[in-house]
Order: structure tokens, then C-alpha cells, then sequence
């Protein structure tokens, strides 16, 4: 049994470079909506002497995901991972991957490892293809996350490999000094001048990128194949060569606030067996050691696309790669009103923050919106039934037998048309009316 201290956040949750949008606690009725907003406001303006817009518009995104997806699965083919001993939290093994080349020539790939499935998610009229490397599903009886719910994970987040060699001599294209390997010294395009590559000693590798040459002295070469670390895409020995986020202690994360490839992922989890929630005293939670544990490949569509976090080293248009390991779940109610955060999905597009889900188009979506339908009637008083827990002191006036509600204002429909009182500002009948 595993016992470890969490700072719970039920409302508020860590900001990390997964979010969509910041979520503050006072504010995020607002922000939500106002962001799009700014962010329009802000690429539309510019400082350039004649004040137009100076912004590339985006790649389309089909072509994008069909240039991608083929990278993607070369690389599952290409690259094999291994699990090694986590210095940071023995409770999980960090998935390690590398090229499958010289030493480890003999590796058999991810595509190859028999734990690879696939997932096809569709945003924007566009396919695309998650590929997840499942080595725990979790625990069968265990709560599975829905899309809205809050989730308690470790995980780790790094960049593809970019190791190209376009003549295959083992040196990759950024450091080679003839890339294509037509026996000419390449030449770049450095402030609109054309610059020839050199290479001094005569071994391949360009200058700036070779560890000889004096102006190198001192830099790291961590996998010692001369190449130093700035100018090489692999560097496979060290195993944070490319990790841009790294938790290794358990917090909560809404996934609401997680980029589409990680939140498609993680529905298919279920935590550990024994997980309990925090204790709402000292935030402790207990879980056992079989939690779901997976490292997933995202293409860009369902990350950053051309707009990736800034601080982060995540380029544009960039596939990622998650290892998340879920250790338990607890269903939202992002404004207790009620009803679970996932059922105020209205349009069913698995996304909270678009106008369809909002009812009373007030700005402020209905899974943070206390009176769904802005008829005066907090939603979670439209809730009419008879109590039919006896045993529930739903008012904690001291009496069970009293309430009025079944917990679910999701059926009721005073007027009979179809549209659940909470939705219909038509309908303002309140629970209150009766006590």
C-alpha cells in the first residue's frame, strides 16, 4: 500500500505547461472565453511600421497530420524503449527510448513490442491517430477518468528524436558537413549570405558541431560520439535530453486543462486498487502499485499545433510524447451544481469550453455556470424529486426523510417539452417552492 501526502485541489489545480488555460479561482468564468478573445486581439495587431498583421497563418491541418502520421509510426519502427530505475520515485520506471542502431541493432521496436495500440480521434473534421504503449491498463474495478474529471498522475513529457541522416553515415544532418553526401561541403543560408560548412580535421562533422575543434572545448558530448550535445537530435545517453516536463510526485490534473492526445489517452485508464481519496484534513491519499501506467505518441493536431506553450523549448507543429502513470480519479463539479461536469457536454464534442455549452450564453460555459439557464433558479434547486436516499442528510437540517431532490437535476421537466428544467429558462420551478 503506497501513502503519500498531496496538496489536494479540487477548484484549483496546478498550473503546468499541459494547460490550455490558466485557471484561477476567482477569475476562470471569465478567462475562459475572454482568452480566445485576447489571443485574437493580439495576433491581429502588430508593431510594424504599417500596423499590418504580420502573423503566418497556420499549416492546414490534414496535411499536417498526413505528413506526420508517417513520421510517427517510422519512429515507433525505428526506436525501442527501455524501462529503468526511477532515482526520483522508485514506485514507477521511466520508459527510455532509443535508436535501434550499432549496439542496439538487435532491439525489437516499439511498433514490434506487442503493447502497441492505436486510437483514431477526430477534431475539425480531421482523423488522427494516437499510438499508446500500454504497459498497465489499471485496475478493471477502478473509477475510469471521463474527459472533465480530475485525476491524480506522475508523468513525463518529452520531444521526438529528430535524428535525420538523409546519406546515412551516421551523422545526423544538422552536424554533418555534407548532408546530402554528394562529396561537396554543404552551404547555409546565415543572414541571407550563402556559408560553406567546414569541417578541420577531416572526420565529418562539421566544425560547430564537432567536440575537437577549440571552440567546443569543454561542451558535452554525452553519448561520446563526437557530435557535441547542442547539435545532436539523439544524444541517447542521456535520458532528459528531450523531456521538456517532468513530475515525478503525484498531483491532481483536470482534465479539462490537458491537451487532446493526453485527455483521449487517459479515458481508456483506470487507476490503482485501494485508491482513496484525500483525506479532507491532511490530504492524504492510499493506493496500491498497480495503477495505469502508459507512454503515448501525439501528433501535433492534438497537442500544441503552431502554438505550443512559450518557455517550454516546444517547437511548432511538434509531436510529443507522454509517459502518465494514473493512480485514481475523482469525478468533477466544477460549480457543484449538481451535475458531473461531463454531463454539461452538450454537443457531446468531449470539450466544456465552446459556445454549444453554453445555454444562457452569458460567456461563462455550464460546467462553471451555477444557474445553467440564467432563470434565477440555481440548477442544482431545480432538482425536484423526492429524496430517495433516506439515509443522506442532503440540507443537513438534521432529518434524511426530508429532502426534497434525488441528486440529479438532469430529469426534470416541469412543462413536459423535452428540455430538463436546469436547460429551460421557461421552466423555473425550484426545489425550495416545497421545503
Amino acid at each position: 500500500m503506497r501513502f503519500i501526502y498531496i496538496n489536494y485541489k479540487t477548484k484549483v489545480q496546478e498550473n503546468c505547461i499541459l494547460r490550455h488555460q490558466k485557471c484561477k479561482q476567482m477569475n476562470v468564468r471569465k478567462y475562459i472565453f475572454a482568452t480566445s478573445m485576447i489571443i485574437a486581439t493580439l495576433y491581429a495587431c502588430s508593431n510594424d511600421d504599417d500596423d499590418e498583421a504580420v502573423r503566418v497563418p497556420p499549416r492546414d491541418r490534414a496535411e499536417q497530420q498526413m505528413n506526420e502520421d508517417p513520421l510517427i509510426q517510422e519512429y515507433l519502427e525505428t526506436h525501442f524503449f527501455t524501462l529503468i530505475d526511477n532515482p526520483a520515485n522508485p514506485d514507477y520506471q521511466i520508459v527510455q527510448l532509443d535508436t535501434i542502431a550499432g549496439d542496439n541493432s538487435m532491439q525489437t521496436s516499439i511498433w514490434d513490442s506487442g503493447l502497441i495500440t492505436e486510437k483514431v480521434i477526430t477534431r475539425n473534421d480531421v482523423d488522427y491517430t494516437i499510438y499508446m504503449l500500454k504497459f498497465n491498463e489499471g485496475v478493471v474495478t477502478e473509477q475510469q477518468p471521463t474527459f472533465a474529471d480530475s485525476t491524480l498522475v506522475t508523468y513525463r513529457g518529452e520531444q521526438f528524436y529528430e535524428n535525420l541522416d538523409e546519406d546515412g553515415d551516421g551523422i545526423p544532418n544538422v552536424a554533418d558537413v555534407d548532408a546530402d553526401g554528394d562529396g561537396e561541403e554543404d552551404v547555409d543560408k546565415v543572414n541571407n549570405e550563402d556559408v560553406t560548412r567546414v569541417d578541420t580535421d577531416e572526420d565529418g562533422i562539421r566544425d560547430s558541431a564537432d567536440v575537437d575543434t577549440m571552440s567546443n572545448e569543454g561542451k558535452p558530448d554525452s553519448d561520446g560520439d563526437g557530435i557535441i550535445d547542442d547539435s545532436d537530435p539523439v544524444d541517447n545517453n542521456n535520458v532528459n535530453r528531450r523531456v521538456f516536463d517532468n513530475r515525478d510526485r503525484p498531483l491532481w490534473l483536470d482534465q479539462i486543462s490537458v491537451i487532446d492526445g493526453w485527455r483521449e489517452a487517459l479515458v481508456d485508464l483506470r487507476g490503482a486498487s485501494g485508491f482513496t481519496v484525500p483525506d479532507p484534513n491532511d490530504g492524504t491519499v492510499n493506493y496500491n502499485m498497480d495503477f495505469g501506467n502508459i507512454t503515448i505518441f501525439i501528433p501535433s493536431g492534438l497537442a500544441y499545433f503552431d502554438n505550443p506553450p512559450p518557455g517550454t523549448g516546444i517547437g511548432a507543429y511538434k509531436a510529443l510524447i507522454f509517459s502518465i502513470q494514473l493512480y485514481g480519479v475523482n469525478e468533477a463539479d466544477h460549480d457543484n451544481d449538481g451535475i458531473p461536469s461531463y454531463l454539461e457536454d452538450l454537443d457531446g464534442d468531449r470539450s466544456l469550453i465552446d459556445l454549444d455549452d453554453d445555454t444562457d450564453m452569458d460567456t461563462v460555459p455550464n460546467y462553471f455556470d451555477a444557474d445553467d439557464d440564467n432563470d434565477g433558479i440555481p440548477t442544482i434547486d431545480e432538482d425536484l424529486e423526492p429524496d430517495t436516499d433516506l439515509a443522506v442528510d442532503r440540507d443537513g437540517d438534521g432529518d434524511p426523510t426530508n429532502d426534497i431532490g434525488d441528486g440529479d437535476p438532469t430529469n426534470d421537466d416541469s412543462d413536459g417539452d423535452g428540455i430538463p428544467n436546469y436547460l429551460d429558462s421557461d421552466s423555473t420551478a425550484s426545489r425550495n417552492d416545497t421545503n
